[in-house]
């Protein structure tokens, strides 16, 4: 068996719809699918012992519809739905469109548990994005919930349908990225975000 970790990461994409000429913040529920990793061999991380991660990304508050002049508001948790703890990450993918950027507002509202990170440019299929991260600061234990992360938009009522049209229907989009920390503690990776700094450096860090 090739040494190394295997760390089980629950991505979360969302894709933001375009539903009468207004941006529709779409519903979260059921929204994932899981892709599971080599990581650590170089490190030589033990065996992650094939421990099973599952986590949920669940809506809490949904508000709005995007349009010129409008607002919209989307609250989420995370939920440990696996037998294990988990350590992990949240991120927001926000297209860039270096016209019309100043023409959108980003409000972010974390609870107490949560580091937010500075924006970084990524690219998503060759266009520009800017990605938001969010580290939750401790293990989330089995069955348990995480406190909430709420992003409100708004965009300015005097965006032109030129600058609207160069996004995508899926401009925001968002994962969740967890894993589990045991294997990287026993390394001496205490914290979680230590843990999350090994197997998910923020320097290289675009899980779209």
């Amino acid at each position: 068996m090739k040494k190394g970790i295997i760390a089980a990461l629950c991505f979360i994409v969302i894709g933001c719809s375009m539903v009468s000429g207004t941006f529709a913040l779409p519903d979260l529920d059921k929204v994932f699918a899981d892709l599971t990793g080599m990581l650590g061999h170089a490190l030589g991380l033990p065996e992650a012992g094939g421990a099973e991660v599952d986590v949920a990304l669940v809506t809490d508050t949904a508000s709005g519809q995007l349009y010129p002049g409008g607002t919209a508001t989307r609250s989420v948790y995370v939920k440990n739905q696996g037998a294990r703890e988990v350590c992990y990450r949240l991120a927001y993918a926000v297209q860039y469109d270096a016209q019309s950027w100043d023409k959108l507002t980003l409000r972010f509202a974390a609870d107490e548990g949560y580091i937010e990170h500075d924006w970084q440019e990524i690219s998503i299929s060759g266009v520009p994005y800017r990605m938001k991260v969010f580290t939750y600061d401790s293990a989330l234990p089995a069955g348990q919930s995480s406190g909430g992360v709420s992003l409100t938009i708004t965009m300015d009522r005097n965006i032109t349908s030129e600058q609207i049209a160069r996004y995508r229907s899926d401009f925001l989009q968002m994962q969740v990225l967890a894993i589990d920390p045991v294997p990287f503690r026993e390394k001496g990776y205490t914290t979680a975000q230590a843990a999350l700094d090994i197997a998910l450096p923020l320097a290289t860090l675009n899980p779209f």
